[in-house]
């Protein structure tokens, strides 16, 4: 049995330097996220100063989570795995209370765990394909960010 729950969905984008594809997120991908996960200053910009590591077997809880109410996909520039992100559905109950109750609100996550691609604006343009698909392909009401 799988642990993260994969999709279909590939997106492609990216610049003259910087060829993105976002992968669908998979358990063959977990290794990856086992080590973006244990190096305390990735997570230092994802998660804040109170989390140094996750052990292996709360990474697998985490994706398999989030993977169930997500759309979770590997982030690769020019051919190389770098980070992950998803587009989820909101699961913060102090933000679902700001919309109605019918609206699709929902919430990009992302990091860069290759730190040498920090600082070069991939980021911007990943997010930007995901704000592009959310509301043109999903139909979003609401980015919450």
């Amino acid at each position: 049995m799988s642990i993260i729950q994969s999709h279909d969905v590939t997106l492609y984008g990216g610049n003259d330097a910087y060829q993105i594809v976002l992968r669908p997120l998979s358990d063959e991908h977990l290794p990856y996220l086992y080590q973006w996960n244990a190096d305390p200053e990735v997570l230092y910009w994802t998660e804040g100063d109170d989390v140094e590591r996750y052990p292996p077997e709360a990474v697998r809880r985490i994706y398999g989570e989030i993977s169930k109410n997500s759309l979770c996909f590997l982030i690769e520039v020019n051919g190389r795995a770098i980070g992950e992100c998803w587009l989820q559905k909101m699961n913060l109950p102090q933000v679902k209370r700001m919309y109605a109750d019918d609206a699709d609100v929902r919430r990009i996550d992302m990091s860069i765990g290759e730190k040498s691609y920090w600082g070069k604006g991939i980021g911007t343009l990943f997010v930007g394909m995901l704000v592009k698909y959310a509301f043109e392909r999903e139909q979003v009401d609401v980015l919450h960010c």
